[in-house]
């Protein structure tokens, strides 16, 4: 992510946890920049440089003017004053990390060779909680067919192999040196 992006979730979380509506302020904005991300007349209207910024503006009140947070269509309003509206899924994204963070929620990635049934993955999940002091872990789950058996868990930019395959791997790199 641009570190524009990173700002702007930076001055938008300080505004939401001053109301205490992080996660409210999150769950609108992924609306906002779903809708932006999927829809592509709206993107188009936006992003249009023959538009009138007061016209982009009408149209973003109407549309969710009480539907979101005033906050959120201030925020918007100076997206689109600044010319960054197109930044908005990065910033989401952004925002989402930091909410996240605030809240004490570790996002994970498990990659397996094949589907793990739902004890296996509440084992990974309380095992990550615990390293990382975690009060809650989000996890999405893979299936890489190419993996031989074993785990690989993503946290952040952290990957930690427990892959047949991964060990097999270092094994040769060690033996080739």
């Amino acid at each position: 992510m641009s570190l524009i992006e990173k700002r702007y979730a930076e001055a938008l979380i300080g505004i939401s946890e001053k109301e205490s509506a992080i996660e409210s302020h999150k769950q609108q904005l992924y609306s906002v920049s779903d809708l932006f991300a999927n829809q592509s007349d709206f993107r188009y209207f936006l992003l249009n440089p023959q538009i009138k910024v007061d016209t982009k503006k009408d149209a973003i009140t109407k549309i969710f003017g009480g539907n979101i947070h005033e906050h959120l269509i201030n925020f918007l309003m100076l997206l689109l004053d600044k010319g960054r509206i197109k930044l908005l899924p990065g910033i989401y994204k952004e925002y989402a990390d930091l909410a996240d963070k605030k809240g004490n929620v570790l996002n994970m990635t498990i990659i397996s060779a094949a589907s793990l049934d739902e004890a296996q993955i509440n084992e990974i999940k309380e095992k990550y909680a615990k390293v990382y002091n975690a009060s809650t872990v989000k996890a999405d789950i893979e299936v890489d067919k190419g993996l031989i058996g074993g785990v690989k868990v993503k946290i952040g930019d952290k990957v930690i192999d427990g892959t047949v395959k991964g060990k097999l791997e270092g094994l040769r790199t060690l033996l080739t040196k």
